[in-house]
């Protein structure tokens, strides 16, 4: 744990070095929107000092300290709208598709046996939909600086090294310095010896990992070299903590996203020199790592064989929704209900698959799951609510009206729908810790700065006076000199 510690203050020395250097540490400050502060405290906390770290039980539901913070947040936020300090923003397409999902999730639940499992369809719906919901309304109409996304950038980059840091302690089995205690000590063992981070869970672990390190690039056009080089280790360090997840669908992730994060920026006489460098890079890696990448020891108590096996259940999960779905294509079995309603799907005397293989196991598949528990209905309001998002996305990179910093928020939530979809094709990403809060948020922050006609005043007047601009050689930007 000191080891971590002094590791996350070395790096936010060094970031506010670099914020001193460009002159505007004293006014980001001053302009940070507390509702936003703590939105991405939620984040943090949520994900840090969750229910395994600290909760009280006894109660309709345990108390735990994000979910504190949330009820503050939504307290703070009436009460600065009662104060005039917020306006509500016209609702747009994004937020009715967010509502229609919310609206399924909240029929299927109710209507079928919500106490199932210990409550378990109803603590989804709250914990894993509404809540991070709740957090999205507050982003998306809270009033947004550019300090405030400056703020987000750094502490979710931030939280990325420590998420690395603890990753890679977890696969070199340095566990005295690990922090929280319960990643290490949790009765919970799946997954066990690889970098789950305090998620409990290599994918949450990873996804966050390479939205950080995507976040830490935003500050790659208006750095100089020094700081560029700050940039460049720091992003060695967060890609280790992503390999010590063992997670091929996360390395499959950061390799899109990361090529797509270089690739869209540059200018059309680098695409060419990325493209030769790409396919050597691939040419010599791939007889390299090609065999490990389908076999290989993961978790500490699962020999290869084992994980061999793993991944030869995917098309028996398949053919289990197929059935599910045949006999209840609209409306699905409900919401959290698959645990039960699988049963009788698995029975394989006339295909001769071995379907009873997936009775333990959850689906792997994030829009299985969705057609299976929600049908129809459910899986194209998720595909709607996706598209609306990734347009939203590209329109918000592409809007040349916007700071450069608003247009990479819209790369960033592109990378976030990359990551929740190419993780969700192996693995049901909608019920991962803390995953759609993420996704909410960094949507939030994309909306609310469609909806936002130009920089907030104080923040134009400080860069009128402070900061001219000029334009970058390299990509066109307008960048600070």
């Amino acid at each position: 744990m000191p080891v971590i510690i002094l590791s996350l203050i070395l790096i936010a020395a060094t970031w506010a070095i670099a914020l001193l250097k460009f002159n505007a540490l004293g006014n980001a400050i001053k302009n940070l929107n507390p509702l936003h502060i703590m939105a991405v405290g939620i984040v943090v906390v949520g994900s840090v000092f969750s229910h395994d770290f600290f909760h009280v039980s006894g109660g309709p539901i345990p108390i735990t300290l994000d979910r504190v913070m949330f009820v503050a947040l939504l307290a703070l936020a009436g009460w600065s709208w009662l104060l005039n300090r917020e306006d509500l923003r016209p609702i747009n397409r994004l937020d009715v598709a967010l509502v229609g999902v919310m609206a399924i999730l909240f029929f299927s639940t109710i209507t079928h046996d919500y106490k199932f499992e210990n409550n378990l369809p109803l603590s989804r719906l709250l914990f894993f939909n509404l809540i991070p919901f709740g957090v999205y309304a507050v982003v998306r109409t809270a009033k947004l600086s550019q300090s405030d996304l400056a703020m987000y950038s750094i502490v979710l980059a931030s939280f990325a090294v420590y998420l690395a840091l603890t990753g890679i302690a977890e696969l070199k089995q340095f566990h005295a310095i690990v922090f929280p205690r319960y990643i290490v000590n949790s009765s919970n063992l799946e997954f066990f010896g690889r970098g789950r981070g305090p998620f409990l869970n290599p994918v949450s672990n990873g996804v966050f990992q390479i939205v950080g390190l995507c976040s830490l690039w935003v500050w790659w056009p208006k750095s100089n070299s020094r700081v560029r080089a700050l940039i460049v280790v720091t992003s060695l360090v967060i890609v280790a903590g992503v390999y010590a997840t063992l997670t091929r669908s996360v390395w499959l992730t950061l390799i899109v996203v990361a090529g797509t994060a270089i690739w869209v920026p540059a200018s059309q006489a680098r695409k060419g020199g990325l493209v030769v460098v790409g396919t050597l890079v691939a040419i010599l890696l791939f007889p390299v790592l090609g065999e490990k990448l389908t076999s290989f020891k993961r978790d500490k108590d699962v020999t290869v064989s084992e994980m061999t096996q793993s991944a030869q259940l995917r098309p028996l999960f398949l053919t289990v929704a197929m059935r599910m779905f045949q006999d209840r294509p609209l409306l699905g079995c409900g919401y959290g209900q698959y645990r039960r309603a699988k049963y009788p799907y698995l029975q394989d005397a006339y295909t001769g698959k071995p379907l009873t293989q997936t009775k333990a196991y959850l689906q792997h598949n994030v829009f299985l799951a969705y057609l299976t528990e929600l049908g129809l209905f459910g899986l194209a309001a998720l595909t709607v609510m996706l598209g609306v998002m990734t347009r939203y996305a590209w329109q918000g990179w592409a809007d040349q009206r916007k700071p450069l910093i608003q247009r990479q928020f819209g790369l960033l939530l592109a990378a976030v729908l990359a990551a929740y979809c190419i993780n969700g094709m192996f693995h049901d990403t909608s019920i991962m810790p803390m995953l759609n809060m993420l996704v909410f948020v960094i949507a939030g922050i994309v909306n609310n700065v469609r909806s936002t006609p130009g920089l907030v005043p104080e923040i134009a007047a400080t860069r009128a006076t402070t900061t001219p601009k000029r334009r970058s050689s390299q990509h066109g930007y307008p960048v600070a000199n």
